[in-house]
């Protein structure tokens, strides 16, 4: 009686399994087509100015006019790339904000608002262009662009160390940790051409920065010598992470896709990381600037803050962030600020 009592139970459990199975394989079906619908539904920043008609440049930064534009090039293919010859003539209703060249390059010359046209073949087309000194630049966007791109088309799929990352970086078969490697390569596909750390000169006025290091130390470093090394998120700028239980200041390095403000110094990040758990990953966190870390140093480590905590369960809304933190002894140590 006790045995058929225990295959009973068995059989019983076994079906539970069976019924629980096709609904785990259609959510990840279903999480599959998210990611695949995300990425067909991204636009560059170009593809966005033309379906508004607005467009935004920072004070002294060039895009060519949306329609027109060849989209966002990686650096390493520049040269190859022909520039646009559209037919027709452009125009600026206010040159002394923005100018725009016969093939439909507009500069940003300062702050304010044009509306800049073009007079094709098939008509009029017009985009309302505001400049701005703080406004994030074109090198930026294309690298949040370009992130949120990599974290679609890689769908959370466990990578090999020697991944398309590691050998667009290396160029030989080396397994390392690729979190570095990996803001590179998108800084790269961003039309950025990373700066070596150990050639930089402080007193240069860059515009962007990203560096072609490996080690995430060294991406500290430069961002420190640049005095670009800050406690206040931006969209893509780096975020370096540090480990409260080693002896590890620059444990990790991300990227931030979005910011929000949420008054009283804490903000709402969400950042698309390289190498976590052999895959690119995207989390959502809340951060305290007012328990900034990025002055410390290796002298003063011992003041090292926590400064990450969760949102709130109800602001848990989008399938596809991660909202629990990497681990509970990182912090955020500081934020490389790209533009």
């Amino acid at each position: 009686m006790a045995e058929n009592k225990r295959i009973t139970r068995l059989v019983a459990l076994l079906l539970a399994l069976c019924c629980l199975l096709p609904a785990a394989a259609l959510a990840d079906e279903e999480t599959e087509q998210l990611f695949a619908q995300r990425l067909a539904e991204l636009k560059t920043p170009a593809q966005l100015g033309a379906e508004s008609g607005e467009y935004q440049l920072r004070t002294g930064n060039s895009a060519y006019f949306p329609h027109v534009s060849p989209g966002v090039i990686p650096f390493d293919q520049m040269a190859e790339t022909p520039l646009p010859a559209p037919e027709g003539t452009f125009s600026s209703d206010n040159e002394s904000v923005v100018t725009v060249s016969e093939n439909g390059l507009m500069t940003a010359v300062a702050p304010g608002i044009a509306v800049v046209r073009w007079q094709s073949p098939e008509g009029e087309k017009a985009v309302t262009v505001t400049v701005g000194d703080d406004l994030i630049s074109e090198i930026g966007k294309n690298y949040v662009y370009v992130l949120n791109r990599e974290y679609y088309s890689v769908a959370r799929e466990r990578l090999p160390r020697y991944n398309q990352y590691a050998k667009w970086y290396y160029r030989k078969k080396k397994e390392v940790g690729w979190c570095a490697v990996f803001t590179i390569y998108c800084a790269n596909a961003a039309g950025f051409d990373p700066l070596e750390e150990k050639e930089i000169d402080p007193e240069q006025p860059y515009t962007d920065v990203y560096f072609r290091e490996g080690q995430v130390g060294n991406q500290y470093d430069g961002f420190r010598k640049l005095d670009r090394w800050v406690g206040i998120p931006k969209p893509g700028y780096t975020v370096t992470y540090v480990d409260m239980k080693k002896a590890y200041l620059t444990t990790h390095v991300g990227s931030i896709v979005a910011v929000e403000d949420r008054g009283d110094g804490v903000y709402a990040i969400t950042t698309v990381e390289g190498n976590m758990s052999n895959t690119v990953k995207r989390y959502t966190y809340l951060y305290d600037s007012k328990l900034s870390n990025h002055e410390i140093t290796t002298d003063t480590r011992k003041h090292l803050q926590y400064n990450m905590s969760m949102l709130p369960e109800a602001e848990h809304t989008d399938p596809l962030s991660q909202y629990e933190l990497h681990t509970d002894h990182w912090a955020v140590f500081g934020f490389g600020a790209t533009w």
